[in-house]
């Protein structure tokens, strides 16, 4: 008893000592403080880099998704054929024995894919397109863009056959689609529009 009774003596004759006591004790409940809250901020830190991290995951593999997938271009063909929608294909055309990169286009009002296969030239592009019993190609000569019969050496349909599914009308009408230079995915477009209107109405369940 007598050494609080000392203690307390001590405290009340210097003033100086009780301050700073005092600060001290604040100084430690601010430190315990601001510890409590780095603590708390770098948790919440590792909580956000995680989610940040999950995020950046799903949008990769989400595109790397779409790039699979997701069509490259799609429009309105304004013919009975609807809607169509192009995108790559899983299946290659060839010619002359070269893989070609080919595109899938496929219509809303139709049920038969109709691939085309690109090959590169010096100065444009040509383009075989075909179904199962229909072909054609469209090219670039002079720079002019449009459809012409397929060569003998890429030919896979007997020529009677799509001589029998040719409107021929709409076959010159198309020999001269385009005269000014278009980019790949513009010249896709065209063909997408101007297709269907090759096909006679009474053979369009047979492409």
């Amino acid at each position: 008893m007598a050494l609080v009774f000392a203690f307390f003596y001590f405290l009340c004759t210097s003033p100086a000592l009780v301050d700073l006591i005092f600060w001290a004790l604040v100084f430690e409940i601010h430190l315990l403080q601001l510890k409590e809250t780095i603590n708390e901020k770098q948790e919440n830190m590792k909580t956000k880099l995680s989610i940040l991290t999950l995020g950046l995951l799903l949008v990769f593999f989400v595109s790397q998704a779409k790039e699979k997938s997701t069509s490259l271009i799609s429009g309105q063909s304004l013919t009975e054929f609807g809607q169509y929608t192009i995108s790559n294909s899983t299946k290659e055309l060839t010619a002359g024995g070269d893989a070609l990169k080919t595109y899938e286009l496929t219509y809303s009002n139709i049920d038969t894919p109709v691939l085309i296969g690109v090959q590169k030239t010096k100065k444009c592009m040509n383009f075989i397109v075909r179904t199962g019993n229909f072909e054609v190609e469209y090219v670039c000569k002079n720079h002019v863009f449009g459809v012409k019969r397929i060569s003998r050496e890429y030919q896979t349909v007997k020529a009677e056959v799509v001589n029998a599914m040719m409107d021929n009308a709409q076959f010159y009408t198309q020999r001269i689609i385009s005269q000014n230079p278009k980019t790949e995915e513009e010249l896709l477009g065209l063909i997408a529009c101007y297709f269907p209107s090759l096909i006679k109405d009474d053979y369009l369940a047979k492409i």
